[in-house]
This record gives C-alpha cells, structure tokens and sequence, in this order.
C-alpha cells in the first residue's frame, strides 16, 4: 500500500508515464505489488528552497513496513534519481520523507489493513 506524495515547482511534463515510472520503481525498491502503489503528483506548486525558485520537489513515500534505518537511503536515491531524469529537479533540491504506517492507520476499500 505505498502511498507516494510528489509537490513540484516544476510545470507538469506529465504524465501518466511519470507515475506509472515511479510506481513502479517504489514497488521494486520496497518490495510490494505494484497493484497496491498510489503516485500523486501535484506541479507548478510556489515552492522555493534556499530562498530561491529553482526546480524543487517534496516528496512523501509511505508505506506499511519495507521502510526503515538503510532502506530508506535506497528509497531516497531511487526516488531522486528519477525526479531528476524525468522532471531535471537536481538531487540536493529533493527532500524525500519517509514514514512507516502501521496497518491501523491506513485504509483501502472502506478497511484498516489491521
């Protein structure tokens, strides 16, 4: 049941290709079914960082486990790579927040996963 949040400065190049792309590189990395991933983007957001408007991005990945001490250096470097082949947001102009859900917190379908 990842959940991946993506706000941008950046004007939408989009895509249902750029979501479906990032599905399925968090599937892999964190090792659930890509049919359970949700990618959101929302671009051309007022965003700066370091005072300036450069391209920037905030990105919130959760996720009921798979999440944690070194993985979440993978999850960060997997997911900043592609922003930045897919959007040109540099690395250093990414903030990647990662949390773990647990099963109570999150529902599909009208029920927790607990």
């Amino acid at each position: 049941m990842p959940v991946v949040e993506i706000t941008t400065n950046v004007q939408s190049a989009d895509s249902p290709d750029f979501s479906a792309k990032m599905a399925h590189a968090v599937a892999k990395i964190l090792s659930k079914p890509v049919s359970y991933v949700m990618v959101f983007a929302t671009y051309s957001q007022s965003m700066t960082m370091g005072a300036e408007g450069s391209p920037a991005a905030y990105v919130r990945v959760g996720s009921i486990g798979a999440v944690g001490g070194s993985k979440n250096n993978a999850i960060a470097a997997e997911i900043t790579g592609l922003l930045g082949a897919e959007l040109g947001v540099a690395a250093e102009r990414v903030y990647v927040d990662i949390r773990d859900i647990a099963r109570s917190d999150i529902a599909l379908g009208g029920k927790t996963f607990a």
